[in-house]
C-alpha cells in the first residue's frame, strides 16, 4: 500500500554492527594501553638505569678518593701498598671497592716501559706477542726514530717523509705520552694482535718508572729478563705467591744467569712512585683508567695524573663472590723507607 512505511533493518544487524564496532574500539584501547604500558615501563627502566649509572660513578669516585688517600699515607714495600696482610697488591689483581666498583692497581714497574726499555729485552717482548722474528727489528727502529729527538733513519726505521708520503701525521720526537701512542707508529699500527684486547697497552708503561720489579710483573713482563723463559716466569709467579721476591738470587736460581746480567736489568723488588689504576663496576661497558705518579714533594699536588681514558673491560677470570675486598687501612705508623735493590 502506497502510505505504509519502509520496513526499517533488522534489529539483529543493528546489534551486530554496534557489537563489531565496540570490538574495534575495545582492541584500539587495548593496543593504545599496551604501547602507553609499554613506553612508561621503559621510561620506569631508563631512570632506573640513570640511578644505578649515577651511583655506580659515586661509588668509583669514592673508591679513588680512598685510593688516593692510601698512596698519600702507606708505604711502598715488597708486598705492595703497605705490608702484610693488610698491603695491597699491585700486580693487576681484582679487588672490590665502595658498592659494586672492581678495582685494579698495577704498578708500572712491573711493565715493559716503552721510553726506557733497552732492544734486547724489546726484541723478546715482540716474540711474546707473536711478531715474526724478521718484523721485530723494523718495529724496534720505527719506534726509536719515533721518539728521538732527530731526524735521522735507522737502517728499519722511519722519519717524517716516510708519515708524509703515507698521509699519516710525523713522529713527534719526544717520547710516548700512553702506550696508546705507539699505534701512531709505522710497523706497530699494522699488528692487529698487538692491539686485540689491548693486549700490548695493558703489559706496557710510558712512565720514568726504572727496572722490573718481579713482584708485579705478569709473566710477559718477566720472560723478556735474560734466561726467563715462559715456563720460567710461570714458576717466578708462583714463587712469589708463597712470599714476596726480595732480592735476585731466586731468580738466579731458576735461570743459573750470572748476577752481574741481572744487574744490567735493573731488577727492583719494590714498586714504583708511579702506577696505573682500572676501575669498572657492573652494568657499565666501559672502565676508566688512569696512571699516577706520586709527588709527595710537589707544589701543587701529592699526585700527579699522567693520562686519564676509558678503555673496554671484560669480566674478572674469578667470581664476583671471590674477588676480595680492598684490605681495611693499616693503622701502624708507616715503615721506614725500603731500600732498593740491583742499583735502582
Amino acid at each position: 500500500m502506497s502510505g505504509e512505511a519502509a520496513p526499517s533493518s533488522p534489529p539483529s544487524k543493528q546489534r551486530g554492527f554496534v557489537l563489531v564496532m565496540t570490538l574495534w574500539v575495545l582492541a584500539i584501547v587495548a593496543i593504545a594501553a599496551g604501547y602507553f604500558a609499554e613506553r612508561v615501563a621503559r621510561s620506569v627502566e631508563l631512570a632506573q638505569q640513570a640511578r644505578q649509572n649515577t651511583q655506580a660513578m659515586i661509588d668509583m669516585a669514592g673508591t679513588r678518593a680512598e685510593l688516593l688517600y692510601r698512596l698519600g699515607t702507606t708505604t711502598m714495600t715488597e708486598y705492595g701498598l703497605g705490608r702484610g696482610n693488610t698491603a695491597i697488591a699491585l700486580d693487576n689483581r681484582p679487588y672490590l671497592g665502595l658498592g659494586k666498583t672492581l678495582v685494579r692497581l698495577q704498578d708500572d714497574r712491573g711493565l715493559l716501559n716503552l721510553n726506557l726499555t733497552d732492544d734486547g729485552s724489546l726484541q723478546r717482548f715482540l716474540g711474546l706477542l707473536g711478531v715474526p722474528a724478521d718484523q721485530r727489528s723494523h718495529l724496534i727502529d720505527t719506534l726509536r726514530d719515533f721518539t728521538d729527538a732527530d731526524n735521522l733513519v735507522r737502517l728499519n726505521g722511519a722519519e717524517a717523509a716516510d708519515y708524509l708520503a703515507l698521509n699519516l701525521p710525523p713522529p713527534p720526537n719526544r717520547n710516548l705520552l700512553t702506550p696508546w701512542e705507539a699505534r701512531r707508529i709505522i710497523g706497530w699500527r699494522d699488528y692487529p694482535d698487538l692491539w686485540k684486547n689491548g693486549r700490548l697497552a695493558d703489559l706496557t708503561t710510558t712512565s720514568a718508572s726504572v727496572g722490573i720489579n718481579p713482584n708485579t710483573a705478569p709473566a710477559e713482563v718477566l720472560a723478556t729478563l735474560p734466561g726467563v723463559t715462559e715456563d720460567i716466569a710461570r714458576r717466578i709467579i708462583a714463587l712469589r705467591k708463597l712470599s714476596p721476591i726480595i732480592n735476585e738470587a731466586p731468580i738466579v736460581a731458576l735461570t743459573s744467569i750470572p748476577l752481574n746480567q741481572l744487574f744490567q736489568t735493573k731488577i727492583i723488588a719494590i714498586p714504583s712512585n708511579s702506577l696505573r689504576i682500572t676501575q669498572s663496576t657492573r652494568g657499565l661497558p666501559w672502565a676508566i683508567q688512569y696512571n699516577l705518579t706520586l709527588t709527595p714533594s710537589g707544589n701543587e699536588a701529592p699526585w700527579r695524573t699522567d693520562y686519564y681514558s676509558r678503555v673496554s673491560t671484560s669480566p674478572p677470570d674469578q667470581a664476583q663472590a671471590d674477588i676480595p675486598e680492598l684490605p681495611p687501612r693499616s693503622t701502624a705508623p708507616p715503615d721506614s723507607p725500603p731500600s732498593f735493590l740491583s742499583g735502582g
